[in-house]
């Protein structure tokens, strides 16, 4: 897989590359988004080390690492996957290929998108008071090219009334007994632990193995027609990733991956592989704020990273949905799914991806970049902070 994203001279690119955008606009991003003052090292095993100090606006970079207050220690090919993007920070972090030394992981976090605007020459999104005025909420038989210019300016759209009641209620129940079903060890389904104490699932991933309604979905002529929404060709991946998966919101959660904060899709890594990608959420129940539906950050889906997202931003699209509605986003554009304030049932969604073909071949069958949060050991899928002990 990694042979697809190719691997750098440490030395000479950031001696040559990396020095030069480190001046640039993309600099002067980076050090607004992580601040005056703020310092990184990176240590790499071979005696290579810089540190990226903010000053005077811009990122200063030198050799070594002996002053940094938050210091990474690493090694020639991890970093090289940081640069390439074949996967992320918290992806490394997560596998024990990138340590931190000295600070802790939400100071890592931030210096992410700083780092790949320099690596990668990509804008940091930065909060803006205006709102795009761009209607996202289609019909399935609406004009194309108006939904296509749409999903790429926002990054995400909805559209009404795709699936029948009776094809939802079908969807539905097979998602419960699937749930039922489901163990916190099988490594197929997420598992949240709430206020009680019990243990509940709020994610299945691989419906349609075992399943000919969700085997056969992904080829359905309604999503195959909205895939085409997206500029570049893209296929249906069920073999892949997290095949064809159910979310399911659970109320009152205090420890596990229920309640997602900001994030993308391709925030393991991958992003070269995964990006642009679509995911298509079919709404199995009603979505409001009371059910934990998400929120879109519009326009975000061209940007890298960015500062302090809010769920109260005007940028921060709600998406009410109803039963039968199917959402569209591509796995770039930030999103977040709070966690339900009330009601008497909570948001199911079945998701379908869509994949540039070269996913199918580069990433190998059953596997996914959302594996390597199963990587400490004990079957559950936990956030970064529960994993690595620090805030």
């Amino acid at each position: 897989m990694l042979s697809y994203f190719g691997s750098v001279d440490l030395k000479t690119f950031h001696a040559e590359t990396v020095a030069q955008r480190a001046t640039s606009e993309r600099g002067k991003e980076a050090a607004e988004l992580v601040g005056n003052g703020r310092a990184i090292g990176v240590q790499v095993d071979d005696g290579i080390g810089w540190t990226f100090q903010v000053s005077k606006g811009v990122i200063d970079i030198k050799e070594g690492v002996s002053t940094a207050p938050l210091l990474l220690r690493t090694d020639t090919r991890a970093w090289s996957d940081l640069i390439t993007e074949a996967w992320s920070i918290i992806g490394l972090v997560l596998q024990g290929r990138v340590v931190i030394e000295r600070g802790n992981f939400n100071h890592v976090v931030k210096w992410e998108a700083a780092l790949q605007a320099l690596y990668n020459d990509r804008p940091i999104w930065f909060p803006r008071s205006e709102t795009f005025n761009q209607e996202y909420v289609f019909s399935l038989n609406d004009d194309a090219e108006i939904m296509q210019n749409a999903l790429q300016e926002l990054g995400f759209i909805r559209i009404q009334n795709v699936f029948t009641h009776e094809e939802i209620k079908q969807m539905g129940s097979e998602v419960n007994r699937r749930r039922e079903a489901a163990s916190p060890d099988d490594k197929r389904s997420w598992w949240a632990t709430d206020m009680h104490g019990n243990e509940r699932c709020c994610r299945v991933t691989y419906l349609n193995h075992g399943s000919e309604l969700f085997a056969s979905l992904p080829y359905d002529k309604r999503l195959l027609k909205l895939a085409k929404l997206s500029e570049e060709k893209l296929v249906p991946t069920p073999e892949h990733g997290d095949g064809v998966s159910a979310v399911i919101k659970v109320p009152d959660v205090v420890e596990g991956l229920s309640d997602l904060p900001w994030h993308r899709d391709c925030g393991m890594g991958g992003h070269p592989l995964l990006c642009p990608g679509l995911n298509i959420g079919i709404q199995l129940d009603s979505a409001t704020a009371k059910t934990g539906q998400l929120k879109f950050l519009q326009g975000s889906n061209t940007y890298g990273g960015g500062a302090n997202y809010a769920s109260d931003s005007p940028l921060a699209t709600p998406v009410d949905t109803n039963a039968g509605d199917v959402t569209i986003h591509f796995g770039h554009t930030l999103h977040v799914a709070p966690p339900p304030t009330g009601a008497s049932n909570y948001r199911r969604t079945v998701y379908v991806s869509f994949h540039v073909s070269d996913y199918q071949e580069v990433l190998p069958e059953g596997q996914g970049y959302n594996d390597v949060l199963f990587s400490h050991g004990d079957g559950r899928v936990r956030t970064p902070q529960e994993r690595l002990g620090n805030s």
